[in-house]
Order: structure tokens, then sequence, then C-alpha cells
């Protein structure tokens, strides 16, 4: 018996041993596999995920709002008939955006920084004349409708960060201050200043949602060391300022956590009525309709706590079900991604689904009891017309963005269409490829002074500072006042942004000195080859998609 104990648990040790190289492995070849499909599904797959999990939000809604709404005085199909109408208009936003307006409309930084300036002037607004809702201030009535702009906010700064970062270059080159202001610079501003507005009106939950999708988008940037620490330090920090200036939040999140009592305040009534949901529906659910904790029981329960509703109702068969229909939209965006060679198209998918899946995910474990109460929707799913229409037009800009970007060559593939309908594809992504080309190019022939950079800004400053130009260097072969001989030119800002001394100053006295490199007019771009775009971090195993049929033979 010893024997078999041991080997037992040797075999266990190894299993466990084993386990991290074998998940690895097994995510590459996912990657390799998902980067080697077309893409013609995809806008199908978004489309129709979308569409179920909107109808069947109405029917939740309707299920969960019915008794409340006869309480207090009004029809019991009021609530699921404004959603089925905000529904309606949202499906059509989305089927507009996504076959009938180009990316490259909204894909110029022109038209991205107008609409961001408009999605300010709301949340101003909304601070000015705004209508308060359960201590929130995020409200504003135009022409008879009540607005949540910070929710329309959301895909308009995805979009806007997806802009910039696409066009940063490399931001983990360079000193700690270079990579930091490039890296935050002006990505921190736009996000600072609407994420400012919106706890002016006390929704921490909706910034907590944009705090999650800018560190993602972030951190596909391939940010430096010096950059994580610094972004994950101020966001730590100014949480924990959040949750302490408020002692409801403070008690919110210790009777979330303190697991050697039992919650029975006032403060822990709808998460401890949540849970009696989730355990009363059991895996089969106690019926359509038939929820007990609806009889106003658990309050909000046709918005942020509307899961507990689908679990009481519908059990686990119909928790896992919407789960499965989050996972669709997760490999939807995934093929994107992994399929598309455009920076912008990458940064702003990677976005989009981190604010469907993460604020899922946040109103899920809320629901559970994994995370405390922060008042953020099911997407989809909760009532509430904003946060419906901002999510189907973020689908939206997904199916566009599977119908438009520009594709990674893969070996094998034919260069030429094969029929009409290839040809009709192929000519609709070509528009925004010569795009991302030439935005490429501008990359690659100065990764690390492409975007905006410290040197930049200290050349402007000093501008500004100074209220007239400065005078240029002498040239080169012109012979300086103070010795003869020719003036070496400046080093180029690759060299001083890495901190490399000019060559010339190493140079011997004795020896003549170099011939000056050529300026940067005179540099040759390098051609980007569209087979080999600048992979986000993480996603550069899309490569050994690009070595399949060697590896077949």
């Amino acid at each position: 018996m010893p024997l078999v104990a041991n080997t037992t648990r040797r075999r266990l040790a190894n299993g466990l041993r084993n386990l991290g190289p074998a998940l690895k492995k097994t995510w590459e070849n996912a990657q390799v596999r998902l980067s080697t499909m077309v893409l013609t599904d995809v806008p199908v797959v978004l489309m129709v995920t979308a569409i179920i999990l909107t109808l069947f939000g109405v029917m939740m809604v309707l299920s969960a709002s019915s008794v409340e709404q006869i309480s207090s005085g009004v029809g019991a199909y009021t609530q699921a008939r404004s959603q089925g109408v905000f529904a309606l208009i949202g499906l059509v936003l989305m089927l507009v955006v996504g076959y009938l307006i180009p990316v490259t409309w909204y894909r110029r930084p022109a038209a991205l920084t107008a609409l961001l300036a408009v999605v300010v002037v709301l949340l101003v607004a909304v601070i000015v004349v705004g209508t308060t809702v359960n201590g929130n201030r995020n409200w504003i009535n135009l022409g008879g409708l009540s607005v949540q702009p910070s929710e329309f906010a959301k895909p308009v700064m995805i979009l806007w960060l997806a802009s910039v970062y696409s066009r940063q270059g490399r931001i983990d080159v360079g000193t700690p201050g270079q990579t930091i202001y490039k890296g935050l610079m002006p990505s921190v501003v736009g996000f600072g200043l609407v994420t400012a507005l919106i706890l002016a009106g006390h929704d921490v939950g909706t910034v907590l949602v944009y705090a999650v999708v800018f560190l993602a988008m972030i951190m596909v940037a391939r940010p430096s060391r010096a950059l994580v620490m610094l972004t994950v330090g101020l966001g730590l920090v100014a949480g924990a300022a959040m949750v302490l200036m408020s002692p409801n939040r403070v008690e919110r999140l210790l009777n979330t956590y303190s697991f050697w009592k039992d919650c029975v305040e006032a403060t822990c009534d709808q998460a401890n009525s949540g849970l009696a949901a989730l355990a009363t529906g059991g895996f089969w659910g106690v019926g359509l309709g038939q929820s007990r904790q609806k009889y106003n029981y658990l309050p909000e329960a046709h918005n942020d706590y509307i899961f507990a509703v689908v679990g009481e109702e519908l059990g686990l068969i119909g928790a896992l079900a919407v789960l499965v229909l989050y996972a669709a939209l997760i490999y939807a965006a995934m093929r994107i991604l992994l399929r598309s060679s455009d920076l912008f198209i990458r940064f702003a998918t990677v976005g989009i689904i981190t604010w469907i899946a993460g604020q899922a995910l946040l109103n899920i474990s809320m629901v559970a009891g994994v995370a405390p109460v922060i008042g953020v929707p099911l997407p989809f799913i909760s009532a509430g017309g904003s946060a419906l229409i901002s999510s189907l037009i973020g689908v939206g800009i997904l199916i566009a963005f599977a119908r438009q970007t520009p594709l990674t060559s893969m070996v094998g593939e034919s260069p030429a269409p094969a029929n009409s309908k290839m040809h009709k594809d192929a000519t609709r992504r070509l528009g925004l490829a010569r795009i991302a080309e030439r935005e490429q190019a501008v990359i690659a022939a100065d990764p690390v002074g492409a975007g905006w950079t410290l040197d930049k800004f200290r050349t402007r400053l000093g501008l500004l500072i100074d209220g007239r130009a400065r005078t240029p260097a002498p040239p080169a072969s012109t012979p300086s006042p103070a010795k003869k001989g020719p003036v070496p030119p400046p080093p180029s800002a690759a060299l001083r942004q890495s901190g490399t001394p000019h060559a010339a100053a190493s140079q011997p006295k004795n020896q003549p000195e170099a011939p000056p490199p050529p300026t940067k007019k005179q540099q040759p771009v390098a051609p980007v080859q569209p087979s080999e775009p600048a992979l986000p971090a993480g996603l550069r195993t899309i490569r050994k998609a690009r070595q399949l049929p060697d590896n077949k033979q």
C-alpha cells in the first residue's frame, strides 16, 4: 500500500508540474487555429448572439419587473414594453453601424476627438441639470427620454484610446519618464476627464468598468515595467480612496469578505436575496415567471440583480446558457483580433470585448457574492435603454471590423480572389488596408519617436515659452564661428531617447569626422509587409500560423 500511495503522489505531482506547459501549449495552438480562419462567419455569429441576448433580456425584464410594476400602480408590461422599444432601436443601430458605415469614417482622430467632445459636453450637462436616481446623478432628460451619457461614452472612449495607442509606436523603450509619458499621454487626459465627470455623479461602478477597459488596452500596447507599476499603483490608490471616502462602500466591502460571520445587516439584504434566488433555482429552476424573490424581496430585480432571477427561474442550465452566449462574443472578438493587420482595430476589439465581458463578469460576481454590490448592469439583459443601445452599438462596431478589417496574409493563401464574393470582400477591405499600411510605415520609420513623446513635448513647451521659433542649427558644411571645421549633426530622436552617446563625440580628435548621417527626409522608408504587422503583447504566437504548411510536410 505505501508503494501504491507513493506512486499515486508521484503521478499527481508530475501532472501538476506539467499542467502549466500543457495549458500554454493548448492556448498557443488555439491562437494558431483561430488566426488561420476566415472571418466570413464572424458577423453572423456576432449578430445572432446579440439578438438572442437582447430578446432573452426583454423576456427576463418582463418576468422580473411585472410584480413590482403592478405594486407601483402601473401596468405589468410597462417596463418590458420600454425595454422592447430600446431593443428595437439598438438592433437597428447595430445593423447600421455594422453594415452601412465605413470604419474609415470614425477611424480618423479628428472625428473621434469630436465625438469625445460631444460626450464631455453631455457629461457636464448631467452634472448641471441631470437627474439623481438611487444616489447617482448620471441621467439627463432629452426630448422626454432619460439618457445616460456615461454608457454612450464607453464605445467612444474605447475608439479614441485605440486611435491614440495605434499611433504611439513603441512605449517600452527609453527612460522611465519617457515610457510613462508616451504610454499615458494623451490617453490619460481624455480618460481622466471622462471618469472625473462620471465620479462627480457618484457612479463608482461605471468608473470601475472604465478602469478595467483602460488597463486592458494599455497592457496590450506592450508597456514598460515602470508604466505597469505606475498604472496599477495609481489605480489601487484611486480605488482605495473612492472606497474610504464613502462609509457605505466600506461597509459593503467588509460585509462581502467577512467569511467568518453571517451578514444580517440592512446592507446585506440585496446580496442575501440574490444568493437565496440562486440557491432556490437549483439545477433546472423553478420555472419561467415563477420567481419568488421578485415579489419585492430582491431590490433592483429587473436591473442590477436580474441574473439572480435568471438563476432562480431557469436554474443552473439557464445561467450557463447566458455564459455560453457571452463566450460566443469573446470567441468572435478573438477571431477578429488574431486575423486583423490593423493596429487600431486590434486595440478597439480588445477594448470592446473587455467592456462587455468584463462588465458581465463584474455583475455575475456581484450576484454570486464574490464581489461587493457595485451597481453594474448585465449587458443586453438588464433593464436600461442607454446601456442596451450602447452595448448593441459596440457589437455593431465589431461586425464592421470583421467585414472591413485588412487581413493578415497567411502562408498558403492565394492572393487572387477565387470568386466574385471573395473579390467583393477583398475590395471592401482594400481602403482600410491602405490606411493601415501608411500608418505602420510611419511607425516603422521611427518606432521610438512616433506618437506623443516627451522630447516633442519639451520642444513644443520651449517654443511656447520662448514665443518665437528657435534658430535652426547651422548645416554640417558651414564652419562654426567659435571653431573651424564642420559642426557634427545633433543626435537623432532614437539616440536621445535611448541615452546612447552621439557617435561623433566618441571619435578621436586626430581623425577626420565621419560624414553626417542622412537626414530624416533622406532616409528611405522601409515598406511594411502586410504579412508581418506589429503584434500586441501575448499574441505573437500568431507567427506560428505562417509556418503551418512547413510543419505539415
